[in-house]
């Protein structure tokens, strides 16, 4: 249940910002999203820069509409004077806030041995990922440079398999940092059933758009994109 609210939390958030929508235009954008997709929810409707056009959280999808709910863009909205990504900046900030309220009993981390982290990373991962296992070799150097490595799980068979039991076993081990060093050094790992975090992870990171793993993203919900070697990694996160 705590997942499913920062899911819907999630979208929401997306608008926080955004200026609240004409009651008759977000009616009937409401409408027309609700016949095109009956199967999916709209989760907000907010108004945008643009006159006009307003940005509709539809599921895991990001959509701009006019408002009278005829045209509808996917795509990004983009500020050329201020040279920024406004539909990153919306997807950012809701990634922030759920990654702030996430259970961190249900994640398995890495820390800095001493003081603050600098900075703490976000990673969906999968146990058998080639570049998920290249990454978590270079743990200790992130945790070295003072960066801290949150693991939630991602296995890219989805909801069934081998990828699934995999990190299943390692979220219901005593020692989860164990476990997962081992799981992804190719060891099989046994553990007791248990009722894991696994499956709300995997469906937080698809609401996330999460598509292929490493996932990676920084406490503020930006995207460092897949795997990056952990001495680049260190200099843009540091410097």
């Amino acid at each position: 249940m705590f997942i499913r609210a920062l899911i819907l939390s999630l979208f929401a958030l997306t608008s926080v910002h955004a200026y609240a929508a004409d009651s008759t235009e977000e009616a009937a954008i409401r409408a027309r999203m609700a016949a095109m997709f009956p199967q999916d929810a709209v989760t907000s409707v907010a108004k945008t820069p643009l006159a006009g056009l307003y940005e509709v959280m539809l599921g895991a999808s990001l959509f701009y509409m006019t408002g009278d709910g005829r045209y509808v863009i996917r795509g990004d909205l983009i500020d050329l004077t201020e040279k920024t990504n406004i539909s990153d900046h919306r997807r950012a900030q809701a990634r922030s806030h759920v990654f702030a309220e996430l259970d961190r009993s249900e994640l398995i981390e890495f820390l800095p041995k001493a003081g603050k982290p600098v900075e703490t990373l976000y990673v969906y991962t999968d146990i058998d990922c080639g570049y998920c296992r290249k990454m978590h070799l270079e743990v200790d150097k992130l945790t070295a440079a003072g960066i801290a490595v949150s693991y939630l799980a991602f296995p890219r068979t989805g909801l069934r398999g081998a990828s699934f039991d995999k990190a299943a076993a390692v979220w219901c081990s005593d020692d989860r940092q164990q476990a997962l060093t081992d799981a992804k050094a190719g060891k099989e790992v046994v553990s007791q059933k248990c009722d894991s975090p696994v499956a709300e992870q995997f469906n937080l990171g698809q609401a996330m758009g999460v598509s292929g793993t490493p996932a990676v993203y920084t406490a503020a919900g930006a995207s460092v994109g897949g795997y990056v070697p952990a001495a680049e990694l260190i200099k843009r996160l540091t410097e």
